[in-house]
């Protein structure tokens, strides 16, 4: 029995409303998506960014406060953001009161004629979130979503139906979908060919990205640069861009960050522009693709006198939330050292031991911070280095080049090493730790005090390569 699909439409839709007050921007923001029955949030991100000097944190706030007054919009904004948080967290996506409380949202949005919502109400009521899967109650909200004439509605019933699998391109059903150049019915045929042919199911991609589909462009641009077609790929990345794609905009993002890798044939297209990845960044981390909260967080600890450390906690948390491991690690270590909000070390630490439980290599690497330093655990230094040995043989080539420093300053347990610190280097470059005989002769310059016999409270390993 198949599931409900959906994609998202990430069509922009422009807001004219220029209003001094950041909640009223956002409100007349939302209102336009709702009188488009867009569900791209492009358009509201870019209003009340311009309008708080791009203060993503008060978007945020103002999302939840609409959501709270029951803008259809804002509701399944929060609905959605509550899903990703259920999969994360690996709640119980049909009884836990999370789910119970983005199906009401979702619902809610649906019952006041927002068509996108119908949609999602489909997927929840078919793949049973929030209540047992309905697959009846499903088809009606997706048929209610058809008669409001959703182009998403009308490409999902063709796949449910079966006749889009079994009567391809042929139907007329169809056909008189690609005649409105209904892109969801080329990605689905896209995807329904990638198994057989894929010089097929690129045609049906590129129709896709002609018709207007982001992810369409954002997926051949991603195939392309893949295989090389460098220039190729990077003009339906700018496509993908362009149509506010959130993995693309992150894409473009890396590609102009200064030092970024580039291959030789855009290295005249792609210039280094810190600021524009930062927006970048911002963007798709606000258009819901968690992977870019982490470097948007890295770009802001870059510029301490613009960004605090409350900002940068609130996107680990989020990122946390969201269930990147990195952002967990980088949460937890916040908490226990009190960077960015009140210390609370023994939850910390209970965080990192339970990534490390998860096999997350980089909380091996923060709690042997902690242990280095006494951070919510009692200093111990052989504990320490068993999580760095750990974290190492793990794959984080970063811990070759701090257990190299550590071997050629010595500390409260053992001597000096000069020649095991030349091996550790050695295994550090080999595992493709970047610069790391730089690394390792800056940390000797700088940290060299803290690394004394005579101390057990070294460098922050973190601060050298982890998050700050």
């Amino acid at each position: 029995m198949k599931q409900f699909l959906y994609l998202l439409p990430l069509a922009l839709c422009p807001v004219t409303a220029q209003v001094a007050d950041a909640k009223a921007t956002c409100m007349a923001a939302l209102d336009s998506v709702l009188k488009t029955q867009s569900e791209n949030l492009g358009s509201v991100i870019t209003a009340v960014l311009d309008a708080t000097g791009g203060d993503e944190q008060a978007y945020l706030k103002l999302m939840r406060e609409a959501s709270d007054a029951g803008h259809p919009v804002a509701l399944m904004w929060s609905a959605k953001h509550q899903i990703t948080q259920i999969r994360a967290q690996r709640l119980n996506p049909q009884t836990s009161p999370e789910a119970t409380r983005a199906r009401a949202a979702m619902e809610q949005a649906a019952s006041e004629g927002y068509v996108p919502a119908m949609v999602e109400m489909a997927y929840l009521c078919g793949n049973g979130i929030g209540a047992p899967a309905d697959e009846k109650a499903g088809m009606k909200h997706l048929m209610q979503a058809c008669k409001a004439n959703s182009a998403r509605a009308r490409a999902g019933y063709l796949l449910l139906s079966g006749r889009l699998e079994k009567e391809g391109e042929a139907s007329a059903a169809v056909s008189a979908e690609l005649k409105r150049n209904n892109y969801y019915v080329e990605e689905f045929l896209a995807a329904l060919h990638g198994n057989q042919s894929e010089e097929k199911s690129q045609e049906w991609l590129m129709r896709a990205a002609k018709h207007g589909s982001a992810g369409a462009a954002c997926t051949l641009a991603f195939y392309y640069l893949q295989e090389g077609k460098d220039a190729l790929g990077y003009d339906f990345l700018k496509m993908a861009v362009e149509r506010e794609h959130p993995e693309a905009l992150a894409q473009m993002a890396s590609f102009m960050l200064p030092g970024a890798s580039l291959p030789d044939s855009l290295k005249e297209s792609i210039k280094p522009d810190a600021a524009a990845a930062t927006r970048l960044f911002q963007r798709a981390a606000l258009l819901g693709y968690s992977p870019a909260l982490i470097p948007l967080a890295g770009e802001y600890h870059k510029q301490p006198e613009k960004y605090t450390k409350e900002r940068i906690f609130e996107l680990y948390r989020l990122s946390a939330d969201a269930g990147d491991p990195r952002g967990g690690v980088a949460f937890a270590y916040c908490l226990a050292n009190g960077r960015g909000c009140t210390a609370d070390a023994a939850r910390g630490v209970r965080i990192l031991t339970q990534l490390v439980d998860a096999g997350v290599p980089f909380a091996n690497m923060a709690l042997a911070d902690l242990y280095f330093n006494g951070t919510g655990v009692s200093a111990d230094m052989s504990r320490a280095i068993r999580s760095l040995t750990a974290a190492a043989s793990a794959g984080v080539p970063q811990c070759y080049t701090l257990m190299a420093v550590i071997s050629q300053l010595g500390n409260a347990d053992k001597a000096p090493d000069p020649t095991r610190a030349q091996f550790y280097l050695r295994m550090a470059e080999e595992r493709g730790e970047t610069n790391a005989r730089q690394a390792y002769d800056e940390m000797l310059k700088k940290d060299a005090g803290g690394l004394s016999p005579e101390s057990a409270m070294p460098f922050n390993l973190a601060k050298s390569c982890l998050f700050w």
